[in-house]
C-alpha cells in the first residue's frame, strides 16, 4: 500500500517537472518503459514537498487516460527501487496518513499548449473547460470550514474550548459516525452538519465546563483531515466510473476529473443525483457566459452525476467573436445562439444569415434575415455561417491630384464639386485649371469619364456638377503634364550627375549644386553641349549638337564668365593638365624598408622602388617574387559567370583562383631584373601595385590526385617524378602526364614532348607547387552520333561501287 501511495505521489512530481515541457492532456499512448530508473528516483525525491492525496493523483491520470497496465508496470518498478525503504529508519517519502490533510494545494507552472494541441481542440462551446490544465476546479483546503458541511466516517474534528477553560481535542469519526470526547462520552455525529454538531457537544459538555453557559467560555469544532468520498459519473461522458475525491469537492470538481462532457454530451442539463433524487441541473452555459457558481454544488458519499445526450446542437461559422458548436434549449433561437458565440465581429454582415438543414434525405439551404433571428428556432444539425459585409462604400467620393487634402469624402445630400474642392482644403497654386477628369461609375458598374473646366470653379461663377455615389475628381499638376527638364554636370566637381533644370539657371549656379570645383579642375576649356531642334537630318556630318566653350577661372563669384543654361543641357568641367595625384605603390616582404612608396615619377620601376627600400635581405626568396596589380577592367556578365562555373568543375583550378577576384598576379624575374635595371622586363609601376619579397621556403609540395598530398624538403637534382613517388604516386583517377608545376612567382609550366617523342619535365625549384590533375571524364557512346557515322560510311560505301561499276 505504501508503494501504491508513492507511486501516485511520484507521478503528481513528474507533472510538476514536465509542466514546463507541455504535458499532454492525452497520456493513452505513454509508456511506462520510457521513463527511466533515475527519473522515477528523481520524481520520488521531490516527492516529499507534494501535499496532494493519492486518490486525487490517481483520478488525474484516469482523466488523461493512462492505462491501467501501464500503471501496475510502473508501481513495480517503484517497489523495485524501494524495496528496503520500509525497514530504513530515514524513508525517502513520508507515508500519507489515511485521510486527507487540509493543506494548500501545489501552484503547478503555467502550461502552453503545442500548435498541435490547438489544431485537436474541439469545437464544442466549453470543451475548453475541461481540457485546460490550467483550471482543475480543485477544492479550496484552505477554506474555513463550512457550517453546512456534514460529518461522516473518517473525517477528523478538532475541538477547542477556550475562555475560562482550556482544552483541544482531535476527534476521529469512526466508522459507526461516532467520536469520543473528553467527560462526553462517545457521541454520534454522523450525518450532522458541523453546526449542529457544535450544538451537540456545546450541550454535552456544559455541566462539565459552566462557563459554557455564561459565555466565559467558548467551545469551537473545525475540520482537521477531512474524508474521502466515492462519486460516480455516467451518460455522455469521456471517461465515465466511480472516482474517489475530498469531500470538500464539487460538481464542477468532479466533471473535471471525469474530462467533462462527450463530444454529444449535454453541457446545459448535467444532472446530480442524491438518494435517487435529483437534486440539480447544472447548465454549464451559465458559468461560461455569466461567471454564475450557483450550480457548483459540493457533492457527498454516493453522490451521481449523470451527463445526457445533447438535444439540439448547432453550429455558428464565419464574422463572430467565438465561433464553434453551441447547445440550445428548446426556447432559445438563434440571437440567443449567437449571444453565447460573443455576438457580431465589427465587419459581420448582419443584415442576413445563411446556412443548411439535415433534413431525411437530403439537405436544406437555410436564408435568415437580421430582423427575424430572434424569432428563428434552429434544429438539431443546423449549420449557419455569418458573412463579412459587402467591400464597397455607400456614400464616398475620392478626389486627387493638385489639392492639398487628397483622398476620400462622404458624400452629401445636394454635394457639388466646389463643395467637394473646399473639403480637400483648395486647389494648389501648380494646378492645370483648364481640364480636369471626373469618372463616374454608371448603374451597371461602367466607367464614364467627364471633362471639367475648373476656372469657372476658381472664379466663384459656378459650383459644378452634383456628386453621385463613387465619383472621382482627378486635378492634374502643370508639372505632371511636361517632362521635367534636367541639367547634367560632368567632369572635375565634387557631384558630377544630372539635376533638375530650373528657370534662370546659370553655369556657376550649376557648379554650386555639384558642391563646387574639384581639387583637379581647371576653369579654362568648359564646355557645354547643348541641344539643337534645328538638325540637318539630310546632310552628312551634320551638326547634331550646339558646343559652347567657356575659359574662366574656378572663382564662382564672378559673372563674366558665367551663361544661362538650357534645358538638357550638359556641361563637362576639365582637369587640370599639369595637376597629378600621387602614385602609390607598396613593398611587403623580404626588404630592408617594407613599405607603402609614392613613386617620383610615372615612369619609375621595380629596381627603383627596391633601392628605395633599402635593398633585399639575404633571406629573400628573389625567384618568388611577384607582383600584384589592380585589374583595370573587370567583366562581370552571364556568359563569365558560365565559364567561372565550369572551371570549378575543372581539378586543375583552385577555389581562389575562379573567384572574382580585383587583383591579378604578374609572374616577374627578379633576379634579372636586378641584374639588367632599365629593361624591358623592370616593369613600370601604377597605383595600387604591390611587389612581394616572400621568405626562402625550402620545400615543395605536392598536390591533386595522388595518394598521400605532402610537403617534401627541396633537393637539389630530383625530378618531378622523384617528388610524386614521395606522394605516394598518382591514383588511378589522375592524369600524369598533365602534371604541372607552379612557382613561387607565380609562372608556370607544364610537361612538355620535344620532337613528339620524348617528355620533358619542368625544372623544380624551391617553393614550387606540383599539382596533378584529374583524368577528364570518358562520355558514353552517342547513340545519334553512331548512327549518322555508320549512314555516310554506307553512303561512302555505295558511291565507291557505283563508281566501280
Amino acid at each position: 500500500m505504501n508503494c501504491f501511495r508513492l507511486f501516485f505521489i511520484a507521478i503528481f512530481c513528474s507533472l510538476s517537472l514536465l509542466a514546463t515541457a507541455q504535458v499532454p492532456s492525452d497520456l493513452s499512448s505513454v509508456k511506462a518503459s520510457q521513463i527511466s530508473d533515475a527519473q522515477l528516483q528523481q520524481y520520488l525525491n521531490q516527492a516529499k514537498a507534494s501535499g496532494l492525496s493519492p486518490d486525487q493523483l490517481e483520478a488525474e491520470f484516469l482523466r488523461r487516460g493512462l492505462p491501467a497496465a501501464e500503471m501496475t508496470e510502473l508501481k513495480l518498478r517503484i517497489q523495485q527501487l524501494n524495496g528496503n525503504s520500509a525497514e530504513s529508519t530515514e524513508t525517502p517519502l513520508e507515508t500519507p496518513s489515511k485521510n486527507t490533510k487540509r493543506t494548500a494545494p501545489q501552484t503547478k507552472p503555467l502550461e502552453l499548449e503545442s500548435p498541435e494541441s490547438l489544431k485537436k481542440r474541439s469545437r464544442i462551446f466549453g470543451a475548453e473547460l475541461f481540457s485546460n490544465t490550467n483550471l482543475s476546479f480543485e477544492p479550496d483546503l484552505r477554506m474555513a470550514t463550512p457550517k453546512n458541511y456534514v460529518i461522516g466516517p473518517e473525517d477528523e474534528l478538532i475541538l477547542n474550548v477556550y475562555g475560562v477553560n482550556l482544552s483541544q481535542q482531535r476527534l476521529n469519526v469512526s466508522p459507526e459516525g461516532t467520536v469520543s470526547v473528553k467527560y462526553a462520552g462517545v457521541i454520534n455525529v454522523n450525518g450532522l452538519t458541523i453546526e449542529a454538531a457544535t450544538a451537540l457537544l456545546r450541550t454535552r459538555l456544559a455541566k462539565y465546563y459552566p462557563g459554557l453557559a455564561s459565555g466565559a467560555t467558548k467551545l469551537q469544532l473545525t475540520l482537521g483531515n477531512i474524508r474521502s468520498i466515492r462519486v460516480t459519473l455516467i451518460g455522455a461522458i469521456n471517461r465515465p466510473g466511480t472516482y474517489t475525491l475530498p469531500s470538500l469537492a464539487s460538481l464542477f470538481n468532479a466533471l473535471y476529473m471525469s474530462g467533462g462532457p462527450a463530444e454529444n454530451g449535454s453541457f446545459r442539463n448535467i444532472e446530480l443525483i442524491r438518494a435517487n433524487k435529483i437534486i440539480q441541473r447544472a447548465d454549464l452555459y451559465d458559468f461560461l457566459v455569466k461567471g454564475d457558481l450557483s450550480a457548483n454544488l459540493r457533492l457527498e458519499e454516493g453522490d451521481v452525476i449523470r451527463v445526457p445526450f445533447a438535444n439540439l446542437l448547432i453550429t455558428l461559422n464565419g464574422e463572430l467573436n467565438r465561433p464553434g458548436i453551441f447547445e440550445l434549449h428548446e426556447n432559445e433561437n438563434l440571437k440567443d445562439a449567437i449571444g453565447f458565440a460573443g455576438g457580431f465581429k465589427s465587419k459581420a454582415f448582419r443584415g442576413r444569415i445563411t446556412g443548411s438543414r439535415f433534413t431525411d434525405f437530403e439537405k436544406q439551404v437555410l436564408d435568415v434575415s437580421g430582423a427575424a433571428l430572434q424569432n428563428f428556432k434552429p434544429q438539431n444539425g443546423d449549420e449557419f455561417f455569418i458573412d463579412s459585409v459587402v467591400n464597397r462604400y455607400q456614400n464616398r467620393v475620392v478626389i486627387s491630384g493638385a489639392v492639398f487634402k487628397p483622398g476620400a469624402y462622404a458624400l452629401e445630400a445636394g454635394m457639388t464639386l466646389k463643395t467637394l474642392i473646399n473639403k480637400a482644403q483648395g486647389l494648389k497654386e501648380d494646378v492645370f485649371a483648364s481640364r480636369a477628369l471626373l469618372v463616374r461609375t454608371r448603374p451597371d458598374l461602367s466607367k464614364e469619364y467627364i471633362a471639367i473646366d475648373l476656372k469657372p470653379l476658381m472664379s466663384g461663377t459656378e459650383s459644378g456638377l452634383v456628386l453621385q455615389k463613387e465619383d472621382s475628381l482627378q486635378v492634374a499638376s502643370i508639372f505632371d503634364l511636361k517632362d521635367t527638364a534636367t541639367v547634367t554636370i560632368n567632369g572635375a566637381v565634387r557631384k558630377p550627375g544630372s539635376f533638375r533644370y530650373e528657370e534662370g539657371l546659370s553655369l556657376k549656379s550649376l557648379i554650386l549644386k555639384a558642391e563646387g570645383y574639384a581639387d583637379n579642375a581647371t576653369g579654362m576649356g568648359i564646355e557645354i553641349s547643348r541641344r539643337k531642334r534645328d538638325v540637318q537630318v539630310n546632310k552628312a556630318g551634320s551638326d547634331i549638337v550646339e558646343l559652347i566653350r567657356i575659359d574662366g577661372d574656378k572663382e564662382l563669384s564672378g559673372t563674366a564668365t558665367d551663361i544661362v543654361l538650357k534645358p538638357y543641357d550638359i556641361v563637362t568641367v576639365k582637369e587640370d593638365p599639369f595637376y597629378k595625384k600621387q602614385i602609390s605603390v607598396k613593398i611587403s616582404g623580404e626588404v630592408l624598408l617594407p613599405a607603402v612608396y609614392t613613386l617620383q615619377s610615372r615612369e619609375e620601376r621595380l629596381s627603383s622602388l627596391i633601392n628605395r627600400a633599402g635593398g633585399l635581405l639575404y633571406t629573400a626568396n628573389i625567384s618568388g617574387a611577384k607582383l600584384i596589380r589592380k585589374k583595370k577592367e573587370v567583366i562581370d556578365s552571364s556568359e563569365i559567370k558560365r565559364l567561372f562555373q565550369s572551371v570549378v568543375k575543372d581539378t586543375t583550378k583552385t577555389r581562389v583562383a575562379v573567384s572574382g577576384k580585383n587583383t591579378t598576379d604578374v609572374a616577374i624575374d627578379l633576379n634579372y631584373i636586378l641584374k639588367h635595371p632599365g629593361s624591358a622586363d623592370d616593369i613600370t609601376l601604377e597605383e595600387g601595385d604591390e611587389l612581394m619579397i616572400p621568405r626562402i621556403n625550402n620545400t615543395v609540395s605536392v598536390n591533386g590526385e595522388v595518394f598521400r598530398p605532402v610537403d617534401v624538403m627541396y633537393e637539389n637534382g630530383r625530378t618531378m617524378n622523384d617528388y610524386i613517388s614521395d606522394a605516394g604516386g598518382v591514383t588511378q583517377t589522375g592524369a600524369k602526364g598533365k602534371a604541372f608545376v607552379i612557382y613561387s612567382n607565380g609562372r608556370s609550366a607544364k610537361i612538355s614532348h620535344p620532337l613528339g617523342l620524348f617528355r620533358s619535365y619542368p625544372k623544380i625549384e624551391p617553393g614550387a607547387q606540383i599539382f596533378v590533375p584529374q583524368k577528364p571524364k570518358k562520355e558514353g557512346l552517342d547513340v545519334a552520333k553512331a548512327g549518322i557515322l555508320v549512314s555516310v560510311l554506307t553512303a561512302l560505301i555505295t558511291a565507291i561501287s557505283v563508281i566501280k561499276r
